[in-house]
C-alpha cells in the first residue's frame, strides 16, 4: 500500500513537473513574440511628419500611419495658408516622439479682412483716425467743391463704406473746399489794415480763414503782412483766405 501511494505521488509530481515546464514554455514564448515587441515599439522615436498646409482630413491619416493622432486647436488668422487647412503644429516636423503621441494642430482661418469704416462728412483729422483704427490707411487726400459738405469735411471715400478689404488698405479720401464758384485772380492784401482786409475779401467773393498775429517791427500793427493763397494766384469764389496780421 505505501509503495503504491509513493508512485502515485510520484506520478503526479511528474506530471505538475511537465504542466510547469510547459506553461514556462508558452509563456516566454508570448512574451518573446507578443508582449515584449509591443513593449519596445511603444518606446520607439518616431518621426513627427510634416502636416502643415494640410486639410484635418490628410493630416489625421498620415499621422495615423506613423501610430500618432491628431488633435485641433482653435484657427488662427493667416495669410499664406487656405482656410481650413493647417497653419502651425505641435510638435513641430521632424521632432522625435513616442508612438501614440498626439500632435496638435492650428486650422488656417484665412486672410483677415478689414471693414471700411464711413468717414464720409466727418473732418480729415477725425477720418484719418477712423480709418487707422479700422487698420487701414489713409491715400491720397483731393480737395474737391461742395455745396452740400462743409469745408475741409470728407466728401466721398474709396473704397466705400462697409467694404471687407486687407490690413493697411489706402483709402483715398474727397475732402471739400467749399462751395463751387468761379475761379478769380487772388487781390493783393498785403499792409492792408484787417477792417479793409475783411471788406475786400467779401467784396471779391471769398470768405475769411484763419487769422493769426506775428510780432513785426516792419509794419505797423493791425495790418496783413501775409496771406494765403497770395496775390495774383487762382482762386475760386467762396474759398477762404488765411491772413496774418502784425502786432507789436
Amino acid at each position: 500500500i505505501v509503495g503504491e501511494r509513493l508512485r502515485t505521488i510520484g506520478r503526479e509530481a511528474l506530471l505538475f513537473i511537465a504542466c510547469a515546464v510547459f506553461t514556462g514554455t508558452v509563456g516566454l514564448l508570448i512574451a518573446d513574440t507578443v508582449i515584449l515587441p509591443n513593449y519596445i515599439r511603444k518606446g520607439e522615436q518616431i518621426e513627427v511628419p510634416e502636416i502643415v498646409d494640410l486639410t484635418p482630413d490628410q493630416a489625421r491619416r498620415g499621422l495615423a500611419k506613423r501610430g500618432l493622432r491628431l488633435r485641433l486647436q482653435n484657427p488662427r488668422w493667416d495669410t499664406r495658408i487656405v482656410k481650413g487647412n493647417i497653419v502651425v503644429q505641435s510638435p513641430a516636423a521632424g521632432s522625435k516622439v513616442k508612438s501614440g503621441r498626439t500632435i496638435y494642430a492650428f486650422p488656417s482661418k484665412g486672410r483677415r479682412s478689414f471693414k471700411v469704416p464711413e468717414v464720409v462728412g466727418r473732418k480729415l483729422r477725425q477720418a484719418h483716425l477712423y480709418i487707422q483704427q479700422a487698420g487701414l490707411a489713409v491715400g491720397e487726400v483731393i480737395e474737391e467743391p461742395s455745396d452740400r459738405v462743409e469745408e475741409g469735411a470728407v466728401t466721398r471715400q474709396e473704397p466705400g463704406a462697409g467694404h471687407d478689404v486687407a490690413a493697411l488698405t489706402l483709402v483715398t479720401l474727397f475732402v471739400s473746399d467749399g462751395p463751387p464758384g468761379e475761379v478769380i485772380t487772388m487781390i493783393d492784401l498785403l499792409a492792408e489794415p484787417v477792417a479793409s482786409a475783411r471788406k475786400r475779401i467779401a467784396a471779391s467773393g471769398l470768405r475769411v480763414g484763419k487769422i493769426r498775429y506775428q510780432f513785426t517791427t516792419a509794419y505797423e500793427p493791425g495790418v496783413v503782412i501775409h496771406h494765403v493763397p497770395e496775390a495774383g494766384e487762382e482762386v475760386r469764389q467762396g474759398s477762404r483766405i488765411s491772413l496774418i496780421i502784425s502786432k507789436l
